[in-house]
């Protein structure tokens, strides 16, 4: 059995443009409907040769307009550069033109004098700050002298206090030296006299002990004698024998005192010697100290004389080298002067050469500058004559012609009292700006404000 669908009419006729056999004209038409949409999608593809030829062609235009943008920026720069270039040399050529007139050269010349009196106030000033320095370096240089003669003075009470007190020391370690000695000849005659003593006491001792001896040798003798009476003969011989042995114990005695009294006589003369060799031996040392404390002094004594010398000859080579010096800088201080001077001179004189080939040639130039406004004067001369005469053949009324010559004149007239005002002004303005300028910098604005005094009194009275 056979089934049906039911479509649009749309749809019907989707389906019969599609299998029915297409002409020229539609198959042309669906081409290039293909190809635009083909077009359209392929360029938005980035990686496509005509995208990538796009996208360089982009670059290159953006690349030269950016370049064109910066040439035509340059060219604006350089335009306004010489525009600033082309007005400061109007104005330079303008100045220099107004400066060489006779009222403006007249004021330069009062402001140069103002500057003549404001260096020689400066020089006034320097002078005077030189000599203070001057009298500060004197005053400087004798307090220091002063000073310097305070150290040495007190270094020379030093060296004297030192020197006295090494003295003193000295003097004190020979004093102890002189008491040790004299300690040590007390000790010795001390030892000496108890050593006497000793020697006193021990021949006391002995003729004590010979007196014992020969009181029992009496007592024996007298023992023997009663003893012995009846023996006379025997008696007799020991009397005999005692009496001599007697005798030479006497003369053992008197040998032992003369040879005791002999000790002590030596004994006192080498004690006399002694005494005199330290005697003599202390003068001398006494003499030697005393000699060398005089010996010291005297050198001191010259040295100090030829310190003082050679601090009397310092101090006057140092005030010659101080006068040579003074004398070289105020000559080379002079010198520096006279070349600041002549650098000045020569200076301003370059400088007013270089103002006068300057207005010259803008001479020339302002002369070549008229010549072609006198031209271009002439030419619009003859198209205004020109002008003029179709005018004057069109109205043909002379009366109206005379009336704007009047008129001409009217107000070339005023033109020409407006610039000579303008002038005016612009000198004043000029004139104040300087005077300000100078009172600003401290230099004296009298012969300044005396001349355009003196030229407004005398325009007053015109």
């Amino acid at each position: 059995m056979a089934t049906y669908s039911v479509i649009s009419k749309a749809q019907l006729d989707k389906i019969r443009e599609k299998v029915a056999p297409a002409s020229a004209d539609s198959a042309l038409e669906e081409r290039k409907r293909l190809k635009e949409r083909s077009d359209e999608r392929s360029a938005q593809w980035p990686n496509t040769l005509s995208a990538q030829r796009a996208r360089k062609e982009k670059t290159r235009q953006e690349r030269l307009a950016a370049e064109e943008a910066e040439r035509v920026e340059l060219d604006r720069q350089e335009a306004e550069l010489r525009a600033e270039q082309r007005r400061i040399q109007i104005e330079r050529a303008n100045k220099i033109l107004f400066d060489e007139t006779d009222r403006v050269k007249a004021f330069h010349g009062k402001m140069l004098l103002s500057d003549v009196m404001h260096e020689n106030e400066q020089l006034i000033e320097i002078k005077r700050q030189i000599d203070v320095l001057k009298r500060a370096q004197e005053q400087a240089f004798v307090e220091q002298q002063r000073q310097a003669l305070e150290a040495a003075e007190a270094a020379e009470l030093r060296k004297l206090e030192e020197t006295r007190r090494r003295a003193m020391a000295q003097r004190e370690a020979q004093l102890a030296q002189l008491e040790d000695l004299k300690s040590k000849i007390l000790a010795e005659r001390a030892l000496d006299k108890k050593e006497g003593e000793i020697l006193k006491m021990k021949a006391l001792e002995e003729a004590e002990q010979m007196r014992l001896k020969d009181e029992a040798r009496q007592a024996a003798s007298r023992k023997l004698m009663d003893d012995t009476r009846a023996a006379n003969s025997a008696l007799q011989q020991f009397r005999i024998k005692e009496a001599e042995r007697a005798k030479e114990q006497e003369a053992a005695i008197d040998a032992y005192a003369k040879k005791k009294a002999e000790l002590a006589e030596e004994r006192a003369r080498r004690e006399a010697e002694k005494r005199a060799a330290k005697e003599a031996e202390r003068k001398r040392v006494a003499d030697k100290i005393e000699d060398n404390h005089r010996q010291l002094m005297a050198a001191e004594e010259a040295r100090i004389a030829r310190d003082v010398a050679d601090a009397d000859a310092k101090a006057v080579a140092e005030a010659e080298a101080r006068r040579r010096k003074a004398a070289e800088l105020a000559a080379a201080i002079d010198a520096s002067r006279q070349a600041q001077l002549r650098a000045k001179a020569a200076g301003k004189a370059a400088e007013r050469a270089e103002e006068a080939e300057y207005v010259a040639a803008w001479k020339t130039r302002t002369s070549a500058l008229k010549q072609e406004e006198d031209e271009e004067k002439l030419r619009r001369m003859a198209v205004g004559k020109q002008l003029a005469a179709f005018q004057l053949r069109q109205a043909a009324i002379k009366a109206r012609r005379l009336a704007d010559a009047r008129i001409a004149e009217l107000q070339e007239a005023a033109q020409l009292a407006l610039s000579v005002q303008e002038e005016e002004d612009i000198f004043l303005r000029y004139a104040a700006e300087c005077i300000d300028e100078y009172r600003r910098q401290g230099k004296p604005t009298a012969p300044m404000e005396l001349h355009l005094k003196k030229k407004t009194t005398l325009e007053t009275m015109r």
